[in-house]
């Protein structure tokens, strides 16, 4: 019975979330946006549909997510400033001057748009998300594994960089010809085969997500265990003739970096761009390989994304198997450090280490701004998977 009341009012919430969203979405399209910058939009938006539809074939999740990405560049700081400059030169390209709705709108949203670009205010909107990942953290007495294997999944995807591989076939007979460029744009020079080997045999570099990747490492090494690499494609890194899908993903670089680790014990799952996906695949992957993981994984990611990648995983596997099924959060890529009072019952003296605040905390700047970003991206990313159904409760704002 309390289960059954608890699903009712979930879905009266996804029902109550889904008609705020449409109000929203009629007052801005009808009632704020001008016409002519509303049909530049629509047109805008069937053109990129029609594009992703051709390059990435019918519609599937990607050109989902795709869409969703372009929908929701009016709720990022940035994107909001840019719809903004929109509108107004709209009115001047007519002749005209801004319109009211135009400068209420210019008022309100560029003191918002300073403000999260205010170091202090980033600093602490990122704490607060972090914070929460903190608190989902707690150790498991080795006996309640049992017989089981420890399973330890590392979210892989964004934590390296496109970089040269060695080279697999002959060298191309070298040319004297030098590609066309625009007149204004001096050629680059060719690379010398000395500087290509030297670049092409770099250690995997690793992106500010990589924490990720050295953290999963020092989980396997200090507890053992199987660690599942999950990530996929890079944007914009197309597959070559005789490559494969897996070939071209960054969990094949993520795994070369944790046995360069000196991780042995891993499966790659090269097919998951986003947490959904990781989910799924994983909880399938595992299955394939009859692993006994006794109801219990461990989850590698972000700090700020923590939260809503345990509730997805939690969900996914639940749902799916008999029995109780717990995910052992271990957060990374941390941006800050917990407040003082939340470790007043903790350190003290020397042991204490906070962020004390700077004259340059009240000066914006463009690293405040991206940190600003990501926390609202996430907040924008937790309301579209609770929508979805893939997870439950939304995380609290």
């Amino acid at each position: 019975m309390v289960l059954l009341v608890t699903d009712v009012f979930v879905l009266l919430t996804q029902v109550l979330l889904w008609v705020v969203v449409g109000i929203f979405a009629w007052y801005v399209l009808l009632r704020l946006l001008p016409r002519v910058f509303l049909g530049g939009l629509v047109l805008l938006l069937l053109l990129g549909v029609a594009v992703f539809t051709f390059f990435r074939g019918s519609p599937d999740t990607g050109l989902i997510g795709d869409i969703w990405r372009i929908i929701s560049v009016p709720f990022t700081p940035l994107g909001l400033l840019l719809i903004l400059l929109l509108i107004a030169l709209a009115d001047l390209i007519r002749g005209r001057v801004l319109s009211g709705t135009g400068i209420i709108l210019l008022r309100v949203a560029i003191p918002i748009l300073l403000i999260l670009s205010l170091p202090a205010v980033s600093y602490f909107l990122a704490q607060r998300a972090e914070a929460e990942a903190i608190q989902d953290i707690r150790l498991v007495p080795e006996a309640e594994l049992g017989a089981a294997q420890r399973v330890i999944i590392v979210l892989a995807q964004d934590t390296t960089r496109l970089q040269l591989r060695p080279r697999q076939l002959d060298a191309p007979a070298p040319t004297g010809a030098t590609p066309e460029s625009p007149p204004f744009i001096p050629p680059p020079d060719p690379i010398s085969e000395t500087s290509y080997l030297l670049i092409s045999n770099q250690p995997i570099q690793l992106t500010e997500r990589g924490n990720r990747l050295i953290y999963a490492a020092q989980l396997a090494q200090q507890q053992g265990g199987l660690v599942v690499v999950s990530a996929g494609s890079r944007p914009g890194r197309d597959r070559r003739e005789g490559e494969s899908p897996e070939s071209v993903s960054e969990a094949q670089d993520a795994a070369t970096f944790l046995r360069s680790r000196g991780v042995t014990n891993l499966l790659e799952d090269p097919r998951s761009e986003t947490v959904h996906d990781s989910a799924v695949n994983v909880r399938e992957l595992l299955a394939r390989n009859n692993i006994d993981y006794n109801g219990q994984v461990t989850l590698v990611t972000s700090a700020i994304e923590m939260p809503r990648a345990v509730s997805t995983f939690r969900q996914e596997f639940a749902a799916q198997q008999e029995g109780t099924f717990s995910v052992l959060p271990r957060p990374t890529d941390f941006y800050t450090v917990p407040s003082r009072e939340a470790l007043r019952n903790r350190v003290q003296g020397r042991d204490l280490i906070e962020r004390n605040f700077r004259l340059a905390d009240i000066l914006p700047n463009v690293d405040a701004l991206s940190l600003s970003s990501k926390v609202i991206n996430e907040y924008i990313t937790s309301i579209y998977y609770f929508l979805r159904g893939w997870i439950r409760p939304v995380r609290a704002i």
